[in-house]
Formats: structure tokens, sequence, C-alpha cells
């Protein structure tokens, strides 16, 4: 993972990996039962592993929750211990599947719970992504909205001022001109907010 992603995406990460981690804990715990001998004290092994890994994940995304709020330098540190403990994750769950690789309903099950964890993490994640972009695109098009009415205002002005004064003209047009290029820049501004907020969903 980069580092340079925000702290909101690197909290969401950890949030996936400790719900995976969840996910596969719980379902080795039910199952883990059902096998014998070497395999069961193997699956015991690699079970004690999955739980202690699966406690320190949960510590490393609490402090990363905590110190994403004031995106301090600590996150990336942070970030860094949770994808080595990550490692140990996926060590210690492929233990536990060559444990029970003779049992191929056990395997299933774990495997399919750990799938549908990953699903409802990214489900979560994308409807996170979406709302964020649905308020982007709500603002920008408020603030385009806005920088439009008062270029239309200035416009106006300029028109019941053309038949007044010459002098005047200079003022109302100077008026105009600037209206004109508030709005444009707000324009360029919103496009590439609204480029932004979707370029996040892809």
């Amino acid at each position: 993972m980069s580092k340079r992603n925000s702290a909101h995406e690197i909290v969401s990460w950890a949030k996936q990996r400790l719900d995976d981690a969840d996910a596969i804990v719980t379902q080795v715990e039910k199952t883990t039962g059902n096998l014998k001998d070497d395999a069961r004290t193997q699956a015991d092994a690699a079970l004690v592993r999955l739980q202690a890994s699966r406690a320190k994940l949960q510590s490393y995304y609490e402090q990363l929750r905590a110190e994403a709020d004031a995106v301090k330098s600590g996150v990336e540190d942070v970030q860094d211990a949770l994808e080595a403990e990550w490692v140990e994750v996926e060590s210690a769950f492929q233990s536990f599947l060559s444990a029970a690789e003779d049992q191929a309903e056990t395997v299933r099950d774990v495997v399919v719970a750990r799938a549908q964890a990953q699903r409802r993490s990214w489900e979560t994640s994308f409807n996170e992504l979406r709302e964020h972009a649905e308020n982007v695109v709500e603002r920008a098009r408020g603030e385009f909205d806005a920088a439009i009415k008062r270029l239309s205002e200035e416009a106006n002005k300029f028109q019941d001022r053309i038949g007044e004064a010459k002098d005047a003209g200079d003022e109302s047009w100077t008026a105009v001109k600037a209206g004109l290029a508030d709005a444009r820049y707000v324009h360029d501004r919103t496009i590439e907010k609204i480029k932004d907020a979707f370029s996040k969903l892809l």
C-alpha cells in the first residue's frame, strides 16, 4: 500500500484486514474441532497464532484510527507494523489450511467465510466512496451555481447601464469581466473536484 494514501483510505484498508482476520478466526474456531490427531494439533497451533495476530491487528487498527484523525506521521509506522502482522495472519492461515487439507468441507467453510467478509468490506468501502463523491459533486455544483448567478447579476447590471452613460460602461464592463473570470475559475475547480471524486470510485 502506498505511503501517499490518505489517512481515511489507510483506516479503511486496516478495517478490511481486521474484518478478514475476524472471519478467519471465527471460522477456524468453529471447524478446528472436526480435525483429529496431528492435524488437530497443527490446527490448534495455527489458531493460537491467528488469535494473537487478530488481537494485534485490533490494537493497530485502533491506534491507526486515533492517529488518523490528526493525520500524524506515526500513521505510516503503524501501517508498516500492521502490514508486517498481516503477513503473519496469512502465514498462520496457510498453516491451518495445510493442517486441514484432508477436510474439504472445513477448508471450504473457512474460505467462504473469508470471501464473504472481504465482500462486505469492499461493499462498505465502495458505499463510503460513493457517498463522498456525491457530497463533493453536490458542493461543487452549489459553488458553480453561485458563481453563475453572480456572473448573471453582473451581466444584467452591465446591460442596464449600457444606455446610461459612456463612463459608466468601463466600470460595468470590468465587473462583468471579473464575474466571468470568477465563474470560469469556479467552473474549472468544480470539474476538478468532480473528476477527483469519481477517480476515487475507480
